[in-house]
């Protein structure tokens, strides 16, 4: 079994670091760098969907948040 996950990480590994930092990257424009006032509501309900969709929650939050 170890030798299958080796086999594998260097495949999944990019994808987490991609993912890892869409997500950062996400959470800080949302909370620090956002331009327009946005009500808590909508940024607490921005962050949950960015943290448990992980890559589509933060794709969707650049496509249609983020203008």
């Amino acid at each position: 079994m170890f030798a299958e996950l080796m086999e594998i990480l260097p495949l999944i590994l990019p994808l987490l670091v991609v993912q890892f930092g869409l997500l950062i990257y996400c959470l800080l424009d949302l909370w620090k760098f956002s331009k327009n006032k946005r009500d808590k509501q909508d940024k607490w309900v921005w962050t949950l969907v960015v943290v448990l969709f992980g890559l589509l929650g933060a794709l969707a939050y650049l496509v249609f948040e983020r203008r």
